[in-house]
């Protein structure tokens, strides 16, 4: 968990995985991927097959150094194919708070949060292609529920408090979550959250 001056998150876990194991990330992203693999086995089955894949090419090729820019220019690549889509949501945490609140109270569409026995979610916005959801998530003090992220996540406090990994957030703080990682947040005095996740994410017992 990072606030919004931390680096760029990775948004898919085959990213980060792949750049690890072609040797592409810097010092910060590598201990990243670190922590990461220690934490998931999924992220290290991952890992384990792209280095099966680097290890297979023809030992008669001479070894070729890798480009400089290598890094950069997968992500422009990454950007390019699917900027469109990734805008749509994340430019929803552009817009004020006010007119943020205002559309949740919009909406009519609200369900009990599931994993919980408080806290209800309502549905803003869907990318079916992306699989990526941007929901609102209104809760009275307490647990959140204990959850996995398939992808990156942000959520932005609306109103009260939110607190992750020992640290309380309040209006207007924008908390990040990697791929491949699990919390179980919660609130002392109650939230209003906008929430752009994954469909994919997984609740846990």
């Amino acid at each position: 968990m990072t606030n919004s001056n931390a680096p760029r998150p990775f948004d898919q876990a085959d990213e980060l995985a792949a750049l690890y194991a072609v040797g592409a990330l810097d010092a910060d992203e590598l201990e990243q991927a670190e922590q990461v693999l220690q934490s998931s086995e999924t992220f290290a089955q991952q890992v384990s097959e792209y280095e099966a894949a680097v290890s297979a090419i023809p030992y008669s090729l001479p070894p070729l150094p890798l480009p400089a820019n290598l890094k950069d220019r997968l992500f422009q690549r990454i950007a390019k194919e699917d900027s469109t889509a990734a805008a749509a949501l994340v430019q929803l945490l552009e817009q004020s708070i006010a007119a943020l609140k205002q559309q949740a109270a919009s909406l009519s569409n609200w369900q009990p949060m599931p994993g919980t026995d408080s806290g209800e979610i309502a549905i803003w916005q869907a990318d079916e292609a992306r699989r990526e959801v941007a929901f609102f998530a209104r809760k009275p003090r307490g647990l959140f529920p204990h959850h996995a992220h398939a992808s990156g996540e942000v959520v932005l406090v609306l109103e009260g408090d939110f607190m992750v990994e020992g640290q309380t957030y309040g209006v207007g703080d924008r908390i990040y979550a990697t791929a491949m990682t699990h919390h179980q947040p919660s609130t002392e005095q109650g939230c209003l959250l906008l929430c752009i996740s994954s469909m994919d994410d997984e609740i846990l017992s």
